[in-house]
């Protein structure tokens, strides 16, 4: 497993560094990349062999900070993980280039902390929501006090649309590490207990042994971003496993925030989002 795991040097960023620590205690091979993004403004002044030389200086710098923030941060748990790299990234476009680089460097997951938001950052959208919405790579979305803690059991947002293909993607997440896994689903208006039958057989087959099945109904006087939270604040669930839709129109896509997007503002643990 090769995770990206963004920071800023802020303490916000933190949560996401302890997640990556957590997944190195859970599996055997984790590469990780911590990663900052960095843009050098040229100023009108400066000739370009200042500006390179600049440039250079300051990823120096950088880098030594970074590498000492990560430490002070992880303490001893540095040593967990099978291999660790340092990036300070001059980037033109933050949210872009963060999924360029993982793209070109072959990264599995991006490991991103997040923070609530009000409202019209919800609307208008934030880097992290970004990254949700337009990344091929799977993404990590850790709340930003996540602490170092075992993670045990995971629970899977499903519509059962693409049960199958969903189910592997999430498999090789769970790799060879003894996962609980349940599937979550909510009951529609137009649902009826037939339909919800056949989901309870689908799941009773032999290739999805050891996972549960959680048909819930529906509060309508909630959101869904609002139902999702309550379950898992009761659950008693260490994440959250949702698919991001990106056949959404142009419309939807500046003015209506994704589902996906919307919970990682409403749950406080961490989320594992895959693009659909």
């Amino acid at each position: 497993m090769k995770l990206l795991v963004t920071t800023d040097f802020s303490t916000n960023s933190k949560g996401a560094i302890r997640f990556s620590q957590s997944l190195a205690e859970m599996f055997d091979q984790v590469e990780v990349v911590f990663y900052h993004a960095v843009h050098f403004l040229k100023p009108t002044s400066w000739s370009d062999t200042f500006h390179v030389n600049y440039k250079e200086e300051e990823t120096a710098r950088l880098s030594s900070e970074l590498k000492k923030f990560i430490t002070s941060t992880l303490k001893k748990h540095e040593s967990k993980f099978s291999s660790v790299s340092y990036v300070v990234d001059n980037v033109i476009s933050t949210e872009k280039d963060i999924i360029n680089y993982a793209e070109k460097n072959k990264v599995d997951y991006i490991c991103i902390a997040t923070r609530g938001a009000g409202i019209m950052r919800k609307v208008m959208g934030t880097h992290t929501a970004y990254i949700v919405n337009n990344s091929p790579i799977p993404v990590l979305v850790i709340p930003n006090n996540y602490r170092t803690s075992k993670i045990e059991k995971a629970t899977y947002l499903s519509d059962f649309e693409n049960l199958n293909a969903e189910i592997d993607k999430i498999s090789d997440f769970r790799g060879a590490y003894n996962l609980n896994l349940e599937i979550l689903h909510f009951k529609s208006l137009l649902q009826n207990n037939k339909e919800s039958e056949a989901y309870k057989s689908l799941i009773s087959q032999k290739e999805y042994q050891n996972i549960k099945l959680k048909i819930v109904k529906s509060d309508f006087d909630l959101t869904f971003t609002e139902r999702v939270a309550k379950y898992i604040k009761n659950a008693k669930t260490n994440l959250l496993i949702t698919f991001t839709n990106r056949e959404r129109n142009f419309f939807e896509s500046i003015f209506l925030p994704s589902t996906s997007a919307e919970l990682t503002y409403s749950t406080k643990i961490p989320i594992l989002i895959f693009p659909k």
